[in-house]
């Protein structure tokens, strides 16, 4: 038997192993490790900022969004040029753009929300009636949430999204919901749908700038027509392609399309060939001119607007962001428009808004107004007399054309009773109308309280009733009946 010690030694490198080699490997893991979290951390910051999406790290709207139930605005239940609009004080938001690009980024601009709340934004598909519903169950089958603001002072938000990148319906419902309140808010964000050379003048603009096109390549003398931003329905405009089915340096009209990267399509209608030219759609910026600023029913607000896309009609809603219109208002070859206006309805009362839509480039502006109160002033023939004495009245500053409602209270804390009834003129003015006589057994003031049936305004007058010094014999009134043409 061979002793330890005279035991054949094993050569190194083949049964052992060296504890350097052991040290280094785990710093190679370690090392992996760490590459592979900062490959993660880059894939989740730096390539969406780029633009770039990768597996699994999730892309702007292609991330599992959380479905909720949102909640809906109050009915309308203010009758304004026919048409059913919220009243003053409602929350309301509005959109820009509003005609957007999948993956295109969004500003949600919001008022009449209670300074300090939380205020949710969703996104899903819209409850417009004869919009249709979404048929998969896709990321826009159900609402969900895409951003969060804070109201500030006079309840104002801003907040801002992105679309998703793929979608099954063409409009969605963007829904602004305050945390533990029932003030919520809707509108509609349309999505655009999306051989010859085309070449244009300017890669940049807005909707109605003049641009230089050259195309080529097309037969000769075929018809061209020309898109923005799409290749079917109706052409923006056609041209003619010459002999060499070319055409040079024609200006042309920015069509209204999504903002944000489009093409300008080209389309011989003989040959069928077609060309692109890559283009950058500014956003438009209306604004809106009120004149005046406060109102009192019965009166018209007048508004100019400019900035729209050429020759659209501007939709004019009371409000509201969505829904129907009270009025629609063409623009001119520029996208403007001067001289439309609406009577206010006595049912208006405070602050409004109106909000000014574009029909095509969906470029939306609200601006706001006040309606005043109507204050009217009363006296009667005399300040005070006895018992006996015959009163009537003298109006002003009541709405035009109203019936006014004259109550008196002949003691303090009686129940008013309604004795005289009268119709101011054009002006909210009356003169020596209505009759009443002081009961003999009135003392000190007697109180009337003029009531205008359409503006509610009301207007008072203390009659100092003397003291007769004796019992007046004076045959009790009839009660008095409002007759019909009085009632309003």
């Amino acid at each position: 038997m061979q002793s330890l010690k005279h035991r054949p030694a094993i050569p190194r490198g083949k049964g052992r192993r060296k504890r350097g080699k052991v040290k280094l490997s785990g710093k190679r893991v370690l090392l992996a490790g760490a590459a592979a979290l900062l490959m993660v951390l880059v894939g989740r910051s730096l390539l969406p900022a780029l633009g770039i999406s990768a597996p699994g790290l999730g892309h702007g709207g292609d991330e599992t969004p959380t479905e909720v139930e949102t909640k809906a605005p109050p009915p309308p239940t203010i009758d304004l040029n026919g048409v059913m609009v919220q009243g003053g004080g409602s929350p309301m938001i509005t959109l820009n753009p509003g005609l957007v690009r999948l993956g295109g980024g969004v500003t949600v601009q919001g008022s009449g929300f209670d300074q300090g709340s939380v205020v949710d934004v969703y996104l899903g598909p819209s409850s417009q009636p004869g919009q249709k519903p979404a048929k998969s169950a896709g990321p826009d089958a159900k609402p969900h949430m895409v951003a969060t603001a804070k109201a500030k002072k006079w309840g104002v938000f801003t907040a801002n999204f992105t679309m998703p990148n793929k979608m099954t319906v063409p409009v969605q419902e963007v829904t602004a919901q305050a945390r533990g309140s029932d003030k919520v808010a809707k509108a509609d964000a349309s999505v655009a749908q999306g051989a010859g050379q085309a070449t244009l003048s300017s890669v940049v603009g807005k909707p109605g700038d003049t641009v230089n096109l050259t195309v080529k390549g097309f037969s000769p003398g075929e018809q061209l027509n020309v898109y923005w931003g799409r290749i079917n329905g109706d052409p923006n405009l056609t041209l003619k392609a010459d002999e060499g089915g070319a055409v040079g340096k024609t200006p042309i009209r920015v069509g209204v399309t999504a903002v944000g990267t489009t093409s300008l399509v080209v389309v011989g209608k003989t040959s069928g060939a077609a060309a692109s030219a890559p283009f950058q759609v500014l956003r438009l910026y209306p604004s809106i001119k009120l004149a005046p600023y406060a109102v009192k029913a019965t009166q018209k607000i007048t508004f100019s607007g400019s900035g729209f896309a050429p020759s659209e009609r501007v939709l004019v809603r009371l409000n509201a962001a969505g829904g129907q219109p009270v009025m629609a208002i063409a623009t001119d070859d520029a996208g403007t428009f001067k001289g439309a206006g609406l009577i206010m309805p006595f049912q208006l009362k405070g602050a409004q808004s109106l909000v000014f839509t574009g029909e095509q480039s969906r470029a939306a502006v609200s601006t706001g107004f006040t309606i005043l109160p109507f204050t009217p002033q009363a006296r009667t023939n005399a300040y005070g007399g006895l018992p006996g004495t015959m009163v009537n009245f003298y109006a002003t500053q009541f709405a035009p054309n109203e019936a006014v409602h004259v109550t008196v209270r002949t003691a303090k804390g009686a129940t008013p009773q309604l004795v005289a009834a009268f119709r101011v003129d054009a002006k909210g003015t009356a003169r020596a109308v209505g009759q009443y006589t002081i009961p003999g057994n009135t003392e000190d003031t007697v109180v009337f309280e003029l009531h205008g049936q359409r503006s509610d305004a009301t207007a008072t007058v203390n009659f100092k009733v003397d003291k007769s010094g004796g019992p007046v014999d004076i045959p009790p009134a009839k009660p008095y009946v409002v007759p019909k043409d009085l009632e309003n």
